[in-house]
């Protein structure tokens, strides 16, 4: 009786219950996350308006952040219980693996995490008009490793995520409204008065643009014989690119009915000098 009440007063003093009560809350806290979170995951996409995110994606983000949160728990524990040769080796081990998994799947993790960024900072959702590189387009479906854009002009582009990420995306839709800008060409002797007159006439009547800004027309280039004018005002961006077409034809037919005249591309070719010819060669030559 007395030497197992002296290995009791032993088993409390080492300090190893503390650890193994440690040990089993690290484990409730792995149990409770790990059961949970892909309720969370759910619920955050629901909260990210106009970004769908497949199901099936979700799903293997859960997973992964299992994956996670079971390793960070077998760690913790190794620590708590000053297994530190073992928890060296599996460090080790684990860093070996890690560095050669992430060799072999470093594109697709890249686009993976630049996902659930996109996901958080919601740069763009879908029905949004934006422009990433050369490509401008309407985003129709955003994944966590890829984004859908159908391009103006028909095509669908399939992004990777990782770009977006890395690359400054215009935003179209983020903003009310979008600046409408149309530059014509005139003769350096027109009538430059009449021609601003009319630019800025034709934008004022147009019932579709925002009352609140100014129009503006100024002279934005002086070229040889050419003057260019430039018209700026501001169109609500479901009508924009409508109203910039009416907005060209419409300038077009005031400057006829004004009789201003658009300049026209002119082309010079320069020829060098005839050469002179002497009598005696004008007389060998004939």
């Amino acid at each position: 009786m007395a030497f197992l009440l002296s290995q009791i007063q032993t088993f409390f003093e080492s300090g190893l219950l503390h650890r193994l009560v440690a040990v089993a809350g690290v484990w409730v806290l792995v149990y409770v996350l790990v059961r949970y979170l892909d309720h969370w995951i759910v619920a955050l996409d629901k909260q990210t308006e106009g970004i769908d995110i497949d199901s099936r994606e979700l799903k293997t983000l859960d997973r992964l952040l299992d994956y996670a949160l079971i390793a960070v728990g077998v760690i913790a524990t190794l620590s708590i219980l000053n297994l530190t040769s073992l928890l060296y080796s599996v460090m080790t081990a684990a860093g070996v693996i890690g560095i050669v998994i992430g060799f072999a799947v470093k594109d697709v993790a890249a686009n993976f995490i630049s996902g659930v960024f996109i996901l958080l900072d919601r740069p763009f959702v879908v029905g949004d008009s934006i422009r990433v590189g050369e490509y401008s387009g309407r985003v129709q479906r955003v994944r966590l490793r890829s984004t859908e854009i159908a391009t103006f002009e028909g095509p669908v582009v399939t992004m990777p995520n990782q770009i977006l990420a890395t690359t400054p995306v215009i935003n179209y839709t983020v903003n009310a409204v979008r600046r409408a800008k149309i530059t014509v060409s005139l003769l350096g002797d027109a009538d430059l008065e009449q021609a601003v007159d009319a630019m800025r006439t034709v934008a004022e009547a147009e019932e579709r643009r925002v009352k609140d800004r100014d129009v503006q027309v100024f002279i934005s280039d002086v070229r040889e014989y050419v003057i260019d004018l430039t018209l700026q005002c501001y169109f609500p961006n479901d009508v924009w690119f409508a109203a910039q077409s009416d907005l060209r034809r419409a300038v077009v037919e005031e400057f006829k009915r004004r009789g201003l005249e658009l300049a026209v591309p002119v082309r010079k070719n320069l020829y060098p000098p005839p050469l002179p010819v002497n009598a005696d060669e004008r007389a060998n030559s004939l």
